[in-house]
């Protein structure tokens, strides 16, 4: 126990050292929105300023105009607002974004209190995996798992997200442990948190669904003295628990939102049938969106190769017994799930990694399952050589200010220095991208917003009556999501270019308007 509590101490203290120096990025920021009740990604000829969905402003505005969509109207979470904002603007279920209007309305809207909600939701998981690791196996293998779970990049980094991949952890693993105590003890009180908290799953992230339907079938073919008439009712529970939202959801897939379609497109059949290993690959490699080495993670993939490999001669036995089944059919879903989901809809979901998040603890806890098959100095040397691999990852994790490569508080701080009264920051992005850029504006500075989904700006009348008071323009193009920027040409061709730069996944260019004009 005191090693447990050791490995929770060293990933509380990663995940708050990440939490405390990253900053946030569109997604993040769209959580914030959603949960302090504003919509941001709805048709501009649908938006209710009096609601509080977003408007892009005709003209120039102070930060602050912007930075009100990031703030809550009121002390007090107003469950309709952000239902209403959930279903105008995201295509997730509003679970989360309910506890985090609650958190908010706790301990702030600071990035780090963003990031500390689900920092608190990993660790709240890690208990968890312990109970399971020593359900499935030894009190060594429930240990490594949560080493494994304490460092992997994947684990680190999401762990960080305001988003609600962390929660989807605490809830996939506490709907596996009432599985398995199902299945062992049977009983009331277990069979109605399990109806409960599959439900808080289904509500939270579609692709639940996935590790959902796993625990029910393990469940249904293994029920244990948990007979299979309880399960059935507890089925019927669960969905007539959530269909007052799931009625609501093909109206909601249907609306159109300024990111609605950046999935769209079906992934070539050989990308269809490697993404399953792929999925699976991302819950211990090394590289992700945060970076990463390449050689390294090819050592990773030697070093879980053979540890798998030695494991498979073990048999039958190793593989699945003592329920560790559960846990092949947990991973496994998670991993082919996005699969199924793009055949159905024509997406391309099974090529992002955090869309089979669900499944990364189990897989770590099957990985320290398959190191607790070696001799124990052969599996300290595995185990000690894969952390090394994951070094170059992790210190891009904790090393790095901005997320997903999006820098907003660099590029505010830099453009809001190189600006006056007289001057114009125009961001080129999705409404959360733009709403980033004035969140760490520090000076007063005025700003535009050119969101190109929108459909409300034209070259050249939007552009001419944007500058035509301005001595300088500085043009931020960040999280466009591929939309082209005609205001961007017509600046060229039109004013003086006095300098481009590039800071990561943001592209400003600075402009001499006013000595065009003499």
């Amino acid at each position: 126990m005191r090693s447990f509590l050791l490995v929770v101490a060293i990933a509380a203290l990663l995940r708050l050292v990440v939490a405390g120096r990253q900053d946030l990025w569109a997604d993040e920021l769209f959580s914030l929105a959603v949960a302090t009740g504003h919509s941001l990604e709805h048709p501009a000829a649908q938006a209710d300023p009096a609601a509080g969905d977003f408007v892009e402003p005709a003209g120039a505005v102070t930060p602050a105009t912007f930075r009100r969509y990031l703030t809550p109207e009121s002390s007090f979470v107003v469950v309709s607002h952000v239902i209403r904002a959930v279903r105008l603007s995201d295509t997730s279920p509003p679970v989360y974004y309910l506890v985090l209007a609650s958190w908010t309305r706790l301990f702030g809207a600071s990035d780090l209190a963003l990031h500390a909600l689900s920092v608190a939701w990993a660790l709240a998981a890690m208990p968890l995996l312990w109970r399971i690791g020593l359900r499935v196996g030894t009190p060594r293998d429930a240990l490594t798992g949560c080493v494994l779970f304490a460092l992997a990049p994947a684990s680190l980094y999401y762990s960080v997200e305001a988003r609600m991949y962390a929660m989807v952890w605490f809830e996939t693993l506490l709907a596996a442990w009432l599985t398995l105590r199902l299945h062992d003890r049977g009983g009331t009180a277990a069979l109605a948190a399990w109806t409960i908290t599959g439900a808080a799953g289904l509500l939270t992230h579609y692709f639940f669904a996935f590790v959902w339907a796993a625990c029910v079938l393990w469940l249904w073919l293994r029920p244990g003295r948990s007979p299979r008439l309880h399960l059935g009712a507890a089925l019927v529970l669960t969905l007539l628990l959530i269909a007052p939202w799931y009625r609501l959801v093909p109206a909601t897939m249907a609306r159109w939102r300024v990111t609605g379609h950046w999935l769209d497109g079906l992934p070539s059949a050989g990308h269809l049938l490697l993404a399953p290993v792929a999925l699976g690959w991302s819950f211990v490699s090394g590289r992700g969106v945060w970076g990463g080495l390449a050689w390294p993670d090819r050592g990773a993939a030697l070093i879980v190769a053979g540890v798998g490999l030695l494991w498979l001669r073990r048999g039958r036995a190793a593989l699945f017994a003592q329920g560790r089944d559960l846990l092949w059919l947990l991973a496994v879903a998670s991993c082919i799930g996005p699969v199924v989901f793009d055949l159905l809809r024509g997406t391309s979901t099974s090529l992002i990694a955090r869309y089979a998040l669900a499944g990364l603890p189990a897989g770590l806890l099957l990985l320290a399952h398959a190191l607790g098959e070696l001799p124990r100095r052969a599996a300290a040397l595995a185990l000690a050589l894969l952390l090394l691999a994951w070094l170059p990852g992790l210190r891009e994790i904790a090393g790095g200010r901005s997320r997903a490569w999006e820098p907003y508080r660099a590029v505010a701080h830099q453009v809001g220095a190189w600006a006056g009264p007289r001057d114009l920051l125009l961001v080129h992005s999705i409404p959360s991208g733009v709403l980033g850029i004035a969140r760490y504006l520090a000076a007063d500075v005025p700003m535009a917003a050119w969101v190109g989904q929108l459909g409300r700006r034209a070259v050249p009348a939007d552009i001419e009556a944007l500058v035509a008071s301005r001595s300088r323009v500085a043009l931020i193009r960040i999280h466009d999501v591929g939309e082209p920027a005609p205001e961007e040409a017509w600046l060229r061709a039109h004013a003086t270019v006095l300098r481009e730069e590039r800071l990561e996944g943001a592209d400003v260019v600075y402009f001499d308007v006013e000595s065009t004009r003499r």
